[in-house]
């Protein structure tokens, strides 16, 4: 779908023209919307973390917004033929579906006329597509789980790890905060992982860069020195080309992860 639209953007608001009278997004802090209300029957979305909290067909105040924690108010101004009421209760629908969950302040139609249904529809999904394109997703977006966090400590230093994984092998000891030392007689995974196209991918060029770095410490597909790398990411390059946890590979002699020693819990 080709969505046509001019705009401007300032510190304080950015404003979306749809093409041919088709309507106009307006971005702004959510104490400023109420300024911004206009005759025509508009749908205000007041976001937090860039997804749609709160939906009503006028501007809410300030000790509401103050109430709900949100920090960004978005105004959709449909074109003429479309009603704010009929619009809201289109977004209302398709948010159900996705499972996000929009907290309505107005009262609004269940659903959509059946003679509506079709141009309201499609002018609702052509709405979400252009925000999706912003930034600003109406479906439920999954919060990633927190990195994890790992420390060095004395113990960890005196225990070895070893590496068996995706044709590469090798022992390996966390030394200090910023050296693991990878002890010489490893073995190199040397079959280069490619992209979908055929092309040869970031986490490669890592690779061969630092194979490159220290070519004087392999030969053919092993090590013949002691290789210091500064972390366990930068040791599964060198060694696998990545492409996998390397907490999850480097194990004692009993299977116990790197992980499971360090992780900050």
């Amino acid at each position: 779908m080709t969505i046509r639209f001019t705009g401007s953007i300032d510190e304080d608001k950015t404003v979306i023209r749809l093409a041919e009278n088709q309507g106009q997004l307006t971005l702004l802090s959510p104490t400023a919307a109420v300024k911004e209300a206009t005759e025509r029957t508009s749908v205000y979305l007041y976001l937090k973390e860039r997804q749609p909290k709160i939906a009503a067909l006028e501007p809410l105040n300030h000790q509401t917004i103050k109430d709900k924690e949100v920090d960004r108010a978005l105004i959709l101004t449909p074109p003429w033929e479309i009603e704010g009421e009929t619009l809201l209760a289109a977004m209302t629908l398709a948010w159900a579906e996705t499972g996000l969950k929009v907290e309505t302040i107005t009262q609004i139609p269940g659903k959509v006329p059946a003679n509506q249904q079709n141009m309201v529809g499609a002018y609702q999904e052509s709405v979400f597509e252009l925000l999706e394109n912003f930034g600003y997703p109406m479906v439920k977006v999954k919060k990633k789980p927190a990195k994890a966090q790992h420390r060095w400590n004395k113990a960890v230093s005196e225990i070895t790890f070893y590496i068996d994984y995706s044709d590469a092998k090798g022992e390996a000891i966390w030394q200090k905060r910023d050296q693991l030392l990878l002890k010489k007689g490893a073995t190199l995974k040397m079959t280069v992982p490619l992209n979908r196209d055929g092309s040869v991918g970031y986490s490669a060029r890592l690779t061969e860069k630092l194979r490159d770095d220290n070519r004087d410490k392999i030969k053919g597909d092993t090590t013949t020195e002691d290789i210091l790398f500064k972390s366990v990411n930068e040791l599964g390059i060198f060694l696998y080309y990545a492409g996998t946890n390397g907490w999850l590979v480097l194990k004692d002699q009993e299977g116990k992860t790197i992980d499971e020693y360090t992780v900050v819990k």
